[in-house]
């Protein structure tokens, strides 16, 4: 089997079509249902709450992310955090392959605009400072029902 690295893919077509792995963009997107587009992009026309692919050194190689951008550094790095995530990736302008064009679960398209869609971006996304804070507080109390669910037994 021959396989492309995404961003080869991207070089020559100008776009990827792939399935989401992995529970970091939910509610967004889920694993193993969602397809999504990338298309490559120029790094001026990104922007903040845009979905980029990018790339990260990984314990087996290169890992290909998908996550959104929050913010920038003072040096011009990118902010970026899964929708359903605690921490950041801080990753240079030239390890991002491309934003996200489109996306669908299985015949119906995911909006990625409209009044719903700004709603989430605004109230979930582009705080990601206190998601996190929600995140951590949830992951704790559940950890706190486990533990007294467990000395019950």
């Amino acid at each position: 089997m021959n396989t492309v690295a995404y961003e080869e893919e991207l070089e020559r077509s100008g776009t990827i079509l792939f399935t989401v792995k992995g529970v970091s963009m939910r509610p967004l997107f889920r694993t193993a249902t969602d397809a999504i587009l990338v298309v490559k992009c120029a790094l001026e026309d990104l922007k903040n709450l845009d979905i980029v692919l990018f790339m990260r050194p990984g314990p087996n190689g290169v890992e290909y992310v998908l996550h959104r951008i929050v913010d920038r550094t003072s040096d011009g790095k990118y902010i970026i955090a899964g929708d359903n995530c605690i921490g950041v990736d801080i990753v240079d302008p030239s390890d991002i392959l491309g934003v996200v064009k489109s996306a669908k679960r299985g015949n119906k398209d995911i909006p990625l605009t409209g009044f719903k869609y700004s709603i989430y971006k605004n109230l979930w996304c582009r705080p990601y400072k206190f998601r996190s804070f929600c995140l951590r507080t949830k992951a704790r109390i559940k950890g706190i029902g486990r533990r007294i669910i467990k000395g019950r037994k």
